[in-house]
């Protein structure tokens, strides 16, 4: 390993005589740069290979999207959020002119339009075909993020000819879309959003909720992100949840596989808002239970009321507790608390006994034209032919990132290491984590010479 400033030229394209390297990082969203920037502080000759451009997995997001953690929270390697505005919450186009602006500065070694094509052993590292050429390296990082291939409707999903069909990865804006009502599959974070968004279009919407609570926006004058951080639940590594400690079986996949509570960072409240059941169902979203079957213009879904009792439960549950947490700040603190009762969702404070929903639509009938599938992503990496890396299911295999299979790494998945993982708010906790095995091989491995 030598100075990185001669090894790493800036971002650009890889020179066709390229040496062989100690390590490729394949993806330059923040978990890449992130640990592109210690391999860098470190002296460490290595890539970044990114396929478009740096951060350009948010150029899929729609318009009106935002992050879900406030800007104050923003961090990587030597970087910390310090703009006019920390209570708010970034557009995608921040982000990339960030993580732009973050790899520029820091001269980071980042290759754009570089499509990784092939991963495999070769002698003591891996061969990296590009659409550039090809790299040797002794350690390859995969950091391309597990959200790439579009997840259907785990349920029967036939849908008639007829119907327009989008992903909520093709999703922009309501205007894209043709006209009619829409119906919105998928009860995590993009399907509640997307069918605000609509419904702020004043489009018709049903939506087919999933079992998710309400995650609070603001508690007692700061954001709840805030008191996560503070109680050290944010970054909390997943070999110290309680289950995984307690080597419960299953428990790590539980962790891996959990769904995120339903948070915004929209709103026109001022520092953004909660995603309220109560509020969606009062602004005329029809909420539905999870889709049993689709086939041509006929969808069942389950009873909501449970769902909906569930989510209430749930959620009034996390004000308690987050309730609780500023209680034990505030009585030691100098500082007053503030009263954000207007950023609570309604059901935390108003009862609410759900109405029976429709559990059999026909679609046309409804006037519903469009379907719009949130129902998230599946990782995929068709490029990654090295035996023993993934599990049946295509998830990394190993602890924690450090692959069975010496040299390979993952990171900037969430829950691999912490919940934080693939947040911007990760700070390049991961990447510092995985650095010290990094090294290790590196140290433990010959120097190529030359491409073999």
């Amino acid at each position: 390993m030598q100075a990185h400033d001669a090894l790493n030229p800036p971002t650009g394209r890889m020179p066709p005589d390229a040496l062989p390297l100690d390590v490729v990082v394949i993806g330059a969203g923040h978990s890449g740069l992130s640990l592109s920037a210690m391999l860098a502080d470190a002296g460490v000759r290595h890539r970044v290979l990114e396929a478009e451009t740096i951060g350009s997995s948010w150029t899929r997001r729609w318009d009106s999207f935002r992050l879900n953690t406030p800007n104050f929270l923003t961090a990587l390697p030597g970087y910390q959020y310090d703009g006019p505005d920390p209570t708010g919450f970034a557009t995608a186009p921040d982000v990339i002119d960030m993580l732009t602006s973050y790899a520029r500065r820091r001269q980071l070694p980042v290759v754009e339009g570089c499509t990784v094509q092939q991963v495999f052993a070769a002698g003591d590292g891996y061969r990296v075909k590009t659409s550039d050429g090809t790299l040797q390296a002794r350690c390859v990082v995969v950091a391309s993020g597990e959200y790439r291939r579009p997840r259907w409707p785990r349920a029967f999903f036939s849908p008639a000819a007829g119907l327009e069909v989008v992903h909520s990865g093709d999703y922009r804006r309501p205007q894209q879309l043709g006209p009619g009502a829409v119906l919105v599959i998928g009860g995590g974070q993009s399907g509640a959003q997307i069918a605000q968004d609509l419904r702020s279009a004043g489009r018709e919407v049903f939506w087919s909720m999933a079992d998710r609570f309400s995650h609070i926006r603001r508690v007692r004058g700061r954001d709840s992100m805030h008191w996560w951080d503070m109680q050290g639940l944010l970054h909390r590594h997943v070999r110290e949840r309680p289950d995984v400690a307690a080597g419960l079986p299953g428990a790590l996949q539980k962790a891996r596989t959990a769904e995120f509570p339903l948070v915004s960072g929209t709103g026109a409240l001022g520092m953004g808002s909660s995603i309220s059941l109560l509020s969606m169902h009062r602004d005329g979203i029809v909420l539905l239970g999870k889709l049993e079957h689709l086939e041509g213009h006929i969808a069942r879904f389950l009873d909501v009321r449970p769902q909906i009792r569930g989510a209430v439960a749930g959620t009034r549950a996390e004000y308690r507790h987050l309730n609780d947490m500023a209680d034990a700040h505030y009585a030691s603190a100098a500082e007053l608390p503030t009263d954000d009762a207007r950023y609570l969702p309604e059901e935390v404070y108003l009862d609410w006994e759900p109405d029976a929903s429709p559990r059999c639509i026909r679609l046309d009938a409804a006037g519903i034209g469009t379907i719009v599938a949130a129902t998230g992503f599946d990782a995929q990496w068709p490029w990654l032919e090295v035996p023993g890396a993934l599990d049946p299911n295509g998830y990394p295999l190993g602890d924690y990132g450090v692959s069975p299979q010496p040299g390979l790494f993952f990171i900037g998945m969430y829950n691999l290491q912490r919940p934080s993982s693939n947040f911007l708010c990760n700070g390049g906790r991961d990447a510092a984590e995985l650095m010290p095995s990094i090294l290790r091989h590196l140290a433990a491995a010959p120097s190529h010479n030359a491409v073999a």
